[in-house]
């Protein structure tokens, strides 16, 4: 080989190595992605992002690792607080409940009925709630037998007394104790004077057994009920949405 011919092949050797470092430049720099660093764009390789969590439990960590990690928890933090929010805002905004877990509308509210009949396919094994938080007022039973809670609501000022009548046993209760619509009253039952299992629940915006309203007692309550019937009120179905059907509350 003449020094022509070994000169015009150490070009081509030069050139070939300095395509090749072109290329590799090029994969390796598409393998980046961008971070906000003091409000800057910068650089960071994708694999030191993925082995940003080992390096600091090592303690190899570099500034840019660093605030890559930090960068990342931030956002993720920002969307669990985000979640949370919204199920605390559902939670804390939610006033109304339907009494029982399941259920099923055998009778709506009618002038001689101002109440739901609710029956459900665990008879007696499903448990009755309040609707609403509130304060027991009263429990007995009626002439016919039937086991009867009542529970007193302060909504907005506004006093409601909700009653869950038939009951097969109560729960663990007393007069004068506060519930939460996840407080057991006790159980769907048939006592008192009833052609099933169901529970009859009404609810009217007065004060059975308490107060001097005109529903302070069981006539006033019964009365009391038609006149609200008649001006468009039928318990619970004013309060929330009752379907006809359900299978949580």
């Amino acid at each position: 080989m003449n020094k022509r011919e070994l000169y015009e092949f150490k070009s081509k050797c030069i050139l070939m190595v300095s395509v090749i470092l072109i290329l590799v430049s090029v994969v390796l720099t598409s393998n980046s992605v961008i971070s906000i660093e003091n409000f800057e764009l910068t650089t960071i390789n994708i694999k030191e992002m993925a082995t940003a969590s080992v390096a600091l439990k090592t303690g190899e960590v570099t500034d840019k690792k660093k605030k890559l990690i930090e960068v990342t928890d931030t956002e993720v933090a920002k969307e669990e607080k985000k979640e949370t929010e919204v199920r605390n805002l559902s939670a804390t905004t939610r006033t109304w409940y339907l009494p029982t877990e399941y259920g099923t509308i055998s009778q709506y509210p009618s002038y001689y009925h101002v109440a739901y009949d609710i029956t459900s396919p665990r008879g007696s094994n499903e448990v009755v709630y309040p609707v609403a938080a509130g304060v027991i007022s009263s429990i007995y039973t009626d002439n016919a037998g039937a086991l009867i809670v009542t529970v007193r609501h302060n909504i907005d000022g506004l006093v409601f007394t909700s009653q869950y009548v038939h009951l097969s046993r109560y729960a663990d209760i007393y007069v004068g104790q506060e519930v939460t619509p996840f407080t057991p009253l006790g159980w769907m039952g048939t006592t008192g004077w009833s052609t099933g299992v169901h529970l009859h629940l009404a609810l009217m915006d007065c004060n059975l057994f308490g107060g001097t309203d005109m529903c302070s007692d069981l006539g006033g309550w019964i009365n009391y009920q038609k006149i609200k019937y008649q001006q468009g009120f039928t318990g619970l179905g004013n309060a929330m949405d009752v379907p006809y059907q359900w299978y949580s509350r």
